[in-house]
């Protein structure tokens, strides 16, 4: 009796791994034979499980340690699929060449972030369009209406998010969403904690939850006029350097990644302002968000960026990015010489404005 009651139990042990397990069954469309299939941890930036296609068809499984955002990426191909899964068994069919037809099953979570997107990118893609169309206007007449446009567009895009999220106040998808929309719109993140009030049950777990909380925590940090916190971190060479020994500087404290699209672009702009102004007692101290760190040296070369670095090679978990509530980047800080900012998130030319009237 007893060895039966001991199978029947590692029968059903057995069984719930298998069910608590992530499993991805995929059927899809123009993904040539031999196509190696990848599912990336968004938060992480690491592979989880990989397959190679035949016919369309391929099995990925890992864990997950909790549902989040997960990419799918297809070797030699640009199409990637984003998912919002936990250790699910999700079914994915369609054709690749048309993201928006897949049908998902299987989770949830999915489903959730499905209904997110299908309500949320028809307001959000013309706000996105409306802002560009801000910052290549000529003149200030001209941008002051395509201004007044977006701001329009920006509440019609909250007026949604709180009507979905109405329905979600539960998910960790909806949190997901609020630290999206926390980075886009200063109204999100000005009132974060009157909106993360709202959440409750698994919609305060998981790392968005967390970072959300961090954010909280240090929002009385990086406020125009206070002294910017001292910190310490390694530079490329594996030797600790602190915010404070650059005091007596004007210093811009410039966080960014190599992985980093928008951060990349905007480095032209900041080299133009460091050859401008770097024998006028000012300097940036570049803050990496990276992983790898010859990429991150690859990137420092390949832009020019002559400057001090450091980075704890963490990712998202960059101690100093965590403790100044950093939850996008490019983000900066402009110091004076006594520490205490005196601008944040400046971009193009705006920051050899600023320091030409500072130095004159």
């Amino acid at each position: 009796m007893r060895k039966i009651c001991f199978s029947v139990l590692a029968i059903f042990t057995f069984q719930l791994s298998i069910a608590q397990a992530l499993q991805i069954n995929g059927e899809l469309k123009n993904v040539p034979d031999n196509t190696v299939v990848s599912l990336i941890d968004g938060m992480a930036n690491k592979e989880v499980a990989t397959a190679k296609a035949s016919s369309g068809k391929f099995v990925l499984n890992g864990n997950a340690e909790g549902p989040g955002v997960f990419v799918l990426s297809f070797s030699g191909l640009t199409q990637k699929i984003p998912v919002f899964i936990g250790n699910d068994h999700l079914a994915i069919s369609g054709d690749l060449q048309n993201p928006t037809a897949i049908v998902y099953t299987g989770s949830v979570t999915q489903n959730i972030y499905q209904d997110y997107m299908k309500k949320l990118t028809p307001m959000m893609e013309p706000y996105f369009k409306t802002l560009s169309a801000t910052n290549a206007a000529g003149s200030a007449a001209a941008k002051d209406s395509i201004s007044k446009v977006a701001a329009k567009q920006a509440e019609d895009c909250l007026v949604a998010y709180g009507l979905v999220s109405a329905d979600y106040l539960q998910s960790p998808v909806t949190t997901f969403f609020l630290f999206q929309y926390a980075n886009i719109f200063p109204q999100v993140k000005d009132n974060l904690g009157s909106f993360y009030d709202r959440l409750s049950g698994d919609a305060k777990k998981g790392p968005f939850a967390a970072i959300i909380e961090k954010t909280m925590q240090s929002s009385g940090i990086g406020k125009i006029g206070s002294v910017l916190p001292d910190f310490k971190q390694n530079d490329i060479n594996g030797k600790p350097v602190s915010l404070s020994s650059f005091r007596g500087k004007y210093v811009l404290v410039d966080f960014w990644a190599s992985w980093c699209g928008p951060c990349r672009a905007e480095n032209p702009n900041v080299v133009k302002a460091y050859n401008a102004f770097k024998n006028k007692k000012f300097t940036v101290l570049g803050v990496s968000l990276d992983q790898d760190k010859s990429r991150w040296l690859e990137a420092i070369k390949k832009d020019g960026l002559t400057w001090t670095h450091v980075s704890d090679l963490k990712y998202w978990n960059n101690e100093v990015a965590v403790q100044f509530g950093i939850q996008s980047i490019p983000a900066n800080f402009l110091l004076d010489p006594n520490g205490v900012i005196i601008a944040k998130d400046v971009r193009g030319e705006e920051l050899n404005r600023i320091l030409a009237n500072a130095l004159k």
